[in-house]
């Protein structure tokens, strides 16, 4: 019996260790995606930023809580921020605790009561004072419940460094502002690109700029003058050329002519036509120009504004100013 319960209480005590260690791997610094919490008890450690550099770190994690009064206990070393609690959903505030770094470990146990089952997210958003690193411990009591789902969670991956001290290019310092060594980092050496079949080497290329000695070279002549150095008489250009140059216009304007005689007449409207026999209604102008037309083809005639206005029976409307009117009858037709 004492060997059963021994074997027991290991067995209970690895279990326990496994579950505190898959909860101290990788924490997630993206709120929308926290990790998971699987056991009561949280272990993560916060590495020490650059001297100057006033940014925190912040993890976020995931957990559940039943109706009741939930129990948060968190236990820091060597840090300085808050640690929050969260509705998942609305991200609405619910507890808050500051963190204090001092020589000795700061303690800190907090309530929450709870109405109803929710799904929490816890936030730790801290920095240590120093170049040492800091951690913290949070361990869960009450209602609390491990996380199984409802919301998108980081993946349980292993623990990585902090990308905000790697990535800086510039000297890094403690924080009494001595210069740190920077880590060596081992480049592969470069390998020799095979050299292209394009490329010559030196000695042909130059050679290949070199002026051949054999060719003799014809002397220029300046235009306008023969070898002895005298001016030579100007030909006159050929007949044909001018000839060509002078016909290019005179064709364009033959075209341009016949392209004119081509369009069609229109035919110009005119104000007088053919007697009709009746009374006819008669308007001259004082430029000369005679209205003449039928009283059958006119529905009225009126006078409106100044204007002659003149309503057809076909419906168009004629309106002549009564200022170039010099007569104006209706008499029958001759």
């Amino acid at each position: 019996m004492r060997y059963g319960k021994k074997l027991f209480l290991v067995l209970v005590r690895l279990g326990v260790l496994c579950a505190l260690g898959s909860a101290a791997l990788g924490q997630s610094s993206d709120q929308s995606l926290p990790t998971p919490v699987l056991a009561n008890e949280i272990t993560a450690r916060i590495a020490p930023l650059d001297l100057g550099d006033p940014r925190s770190t912040r993890h976020f994690y995931a957990f559940e809580a039943n109706p009741g009064d939930l129990l948060i206990t968190i236990d820091s070393k060597n840090l300085n921020g808050d640690m929050d609690i969260f509705t998942a959903v609305t991200f609405r505030p619910l507890m808050k605790t500051t963190l204090y770094a001092s020589s000795q470990p700061a303690e800190v146990s907090k309530g929450l009561y709870l109405r109803a089952h929710q799904i929490l997210i816890l936030r730790v958003e801290a920095r240590t004072p120093n170049d040492e690193a800091g951690s913290y411990h949070v361990k869960f009591g009450g209602t609390f419940a491990p996380f199984s789902g409802g919301i998108p969670v980081a993946e349980n991956t292993a623990p990585r460094e902090d990308s905000t001290t790697s990535d800086r290019g510039a000297n890094r310092l403690s924080s009494v502002g001595a210069t740190l060594p920077r880590p060596v980092v081992e480049t592969p050496p470069a390998t020799a690109e095979p050299k292209s079949e394009i490329e010559k080497p030196a000695e042909d290329t130059a050679a290949a700029k070199k002026p051949t000695t054999t060719a003799k070279t014809r002397p220029v002549r300046p235009a306008g003058r023969n070898s002895r150095g005298r001016a030579r008489p100007v030909r006159p250009k050929p007949a044909a050329t001018e000839a060509a140059r002078t016909s290019a216009p005179k064709t364009e304007e033959k075209d341009t002519a016949a392209t004119e005689e081509k369009k069609p007449e229109t035919a110009k409207p005119s104000t007088q036509e053919l007697p009709v026999p009746g009374a006819h209604l008669i308007i001259e102008s004082k430029d000369g120009t005679k209205v003449d037309r039928p009283m059958s083809t006119i529905r009225r005639v009126i006078v409106e504004g100044g204007m002659i206005v003149i309503v057809l029976k076909t419906g168009k409307i004629e309106r002549i100013p009564m200022a170039s009117v010099a007569r104006m009858a209706i008499e029958p037709s001759q």
